[in-house]
């Protein structure tokens, strides 16, 4: 295109030739002027070419972003799916204590059976995925996301998991230290629970295990029983507002998701 422009230039002076010394002069000063015009033309075209592969590049980026968020969520909602499904079989096995211990004569065996399963996985708690964001954020990248209502989900998001999550904890550890409140685990059934689990089973030396004197059919005192009948419904409460927390983050995932959708078509 430059040249383009300086042919017409050379084409106009060759047409029209000024004369004398002041024509020579004004022949000159045409020929610098088209000369510096055409440098500036060639400057802001390239200058142009230059922000335009730029931006090309930078709206490459922010897709990889977008696609990469996405995926961390989609992980997300992986495991909150599995942990959804561990807290219903907690909640399951606490409600069958609190089933069994209604009874006149509940059998060691079986509530300690059920306790163990009720606290199973307790402590396998909910982490968000949240690679790409600190990757987003470490650099100059964060910039590229022009729509600030990605930044602003994602920063409510990360919030949110944070605050669920410790209620969770608080909530595990209250069962958890429950549980081991008893400095006698043979009264309450817990030692029984653990013989007909792997734990015992493969982590306990055969003779040990076989010297244990454990009988089936062994019940509980009226106190303990009492005390395990509470520890039940602590049990149900607690992993029935931890599946009700769980829930909520699903839905907080749903809502990243349904933002990333228009956002990664790959």
């Amino acid at each position: 295109m430059i040249k383009f422009f300086r042919q017409i230039r050379q084409r106009l002076l060759t047409e029209n030739p000024p004369a004398g010394r002041a024509g020579k002069f004004s022949k000159y000063l045409l020929y610098a002027i088209g000369e510096i015009v055409l440098v500036v033309v060639g400057i802001l075209i390239a200058l142009s070419i230059n922000n335009w592969n730029e931006q090309q590049k930078r709206d490459v980026l922010e897709k990889e972003y977008y696609c990469r968020l996405k995926e961390d969520v989609r992980q997300d909602e992986e495991k909150i799916e599995s942990l959804i499904i561990a807290v219903k079989k907690r909640l399951v096995a606490s409600n069958e204590a609190a089933r069994l211990l209604q009874k006149s004569d509940p059998l060691k065996t079986e509530v300690g059976r059920q306790f163990e399963f009720a606290l199973k996985g307790s402590y396998s708690t909910f982490v968000a995925n949240n690679a790409a964001f600190e990757d987003l954020k470490s650099g100059a990248n964060l910039n590229i996301i022009k729509d600030k209502r990605v930044i602003n989900a994602l920063n409510n998001y990360f919030n949110k998991i944070k605050g669920y999550t410790d209620v969770i904890r608080v909530h595990t550890d209250l069962m958890v230290n429950n549980q081991f409140s008893y400095s006698d685990k043979l009264s309450t059934g817990w030692v029984h629970g653990k013989m007909t689990t792997s734990r015992f089973l493969n982590g306990m030396d055969k003779d040990v295990f076989n010297a244990i004197n454990i009988s089936e059919q062994e019940y509980f005192s009226e106190e303990i029983k009492y005390s395990l009948y509470n520890d039940a419904l602590l049990h149900i409460s607690s992993n029935a507002r931890t599946k009700e927390l769980l829930m909520l983050i699903k839905e907080e995932i749903y809502i990243l998701l349904k933002l990333f959708d228009n956002k990664c078509d790959t």
